[in-house]
């Protein structure tokens, strides 16, 4: 039995040199493996007395010591490369994935590549150690939901996509929670985005003459598809989504940013597409379809695809219309999601049973507090 244990060692062993050499090739398989063994000898020379002494004086083990420094160094060479690659590898994995969670404020971008390495996660797996470190970075930033909703600004986290571990994350409670966290200031930012334009726009309604705005017009008539060069149809399409309705349906769609889809393309609102080999294709899609889901480098332009659709599209001239008459004449908190969601019973073919999924998700999670919400006013210094 031991004859055949240590032969399969053997077998494992030279099965591994030969697929380093396969994937690495030779010249850097050799380079990978003697430079730690070269490391391990120079220290060996640099420690030569207080070895001799170790081995000689207190066991005697003169005649032994040549075979003892020669069998450790075959196996320091065969075995501790690999400990070396791994290590290099998780480094470079982890830095890959930091770069895909910046949030555009560099002095949060270190906290985030910092949170990444801490000693309390060591022992989970990469995937959940994305979700454990972006919950730690927002406690220590003091971003939390309860504060939002009792009016504190919202702080200023753009990730650029949501974390593959979510989805192991046991409590549901946490799970939405950190959805919200992290989709509800890219929201807001779209938002303020399109506030600023209605300003712009306001002012130029005020004038006798548009001449002058002729270039920025025009510009805006082509985004928001507008007929006829109307600005009065134009104020209508250029406004905010409120974020409750925003969050309600990307959770509906992205089953809490746990989907395939969301996690492999940022597509949190299951917009789909026609042009072949651009999206993802589902599953469940017919011989004879030929959609796919729409997928998106950032979150951010997957939130401001799905804000154009409901601004632009003819399905939801209704919702447009009712938006409208709750503005009110006010540029912010005065639209409410709740009140808009039977408007858009038209983005599902599962229709009125849609509309209460969305009502249903909204109110079981007071994301209509968020409606009033605002970011952080940004300051030198802050983050």
């Amino acid at each position: 039995m031991k004859k055949i244990f240590l032969n399969q060692k053997l077998i494992n062993f030279f099965e591994k040199i030969r697929e380093e050499i396969f994937n690495n090739g030779f010249s850097r398989y050799i380079v990978d493996t003697f430079a730690p063994t070269f490391r391990f000898f120079s220290f060996i020379l640099k420690n030569i007395n207080k070895i001799y002494f170790f081995l000689i004086k207190k066991f005697n083990l003169k005649k032994m010591l040549p075979y003892t420094v020669i069998v450790t160094l075959i196996i320091f060479t065969a075995f501790v490369p690999e400990n070396f690659k791994s290590s290099g590898d998780k480094k470079k994995i982890i830095n890959n994935q930091t770069e895909e969670y910046t949030t555009n404020d560099p002095s949060i971008d270190q906290m985030l590549k910092k949170s990444f390495l801490t000693n309390d996660s060591k022992k989970l797996s990469l995937d959940f150690q994305q979700v454990v470190s972006i919950i730690n970075l927002f406690e220590k930033s003091g971003y939390n939901l309860e504060k939002v909703r009792e009016g504190a600004p919202v702080a200023n986290f753009f990730l650029a996509k949501f974390p593959e571990g979510i989805s192991e994350l046991d409590n549901i409670e946490q799970r939405k929670r950190i959805f919200i966290q992290i989709l509800l200031p890219i929201v807001l930012s779209e938002n303020e985005k399109i506030i600023a334009d209605r300003r712009i726009l306001t002012t130029i309604m005020n004038r006798k003459s548009f001449k002058k705005d002729a270039d920025w017009l025009n510009e805006k008539f082509q985004q928001y598809k507008v007929k006829n060069n109307s600005v009065k149809e134009l104020l209508v399409k250029m406004d905010i989504i409120p974020p409750s309705l925003a969050i309600a349906q990307a959770a509906y769609e992205s089953g809490w940013g746990t989907s395939r889809f969301a996690i492999e393309g940022n597509a949190l609102f299951g917009q789909w597409g026609w042009k072949e080999h651009k999206g993802m294709v589902p599953e469940n899609r017919g011989e004879d379809e030929k959609h796919e889901v729409s997928k998106f480098n950032q979150i951010r332009y997957a939130v401001s695809a799905y804000k154009n659709n409901l601004n632009t599209h003819p399905f939801y001239e209704e919702f447009r219309i009712e938006r409208a008459k709750q503005r009110s004449g006010r540029l912010s908190g005065s639209i409410s999601g709740i009140k808009l969601i039977k408007h858009v019973h038209k983005y599902s073919i599962k229709g009125d049973d849609y509309v209460l999924g969305l009502k249903k998700i909204i109110e079981q999670n007071s994301l209509q507090d968020f409606d009033k919400a605002n970011l952080l006013v940004k300051r030198s210094g802050s983050i």
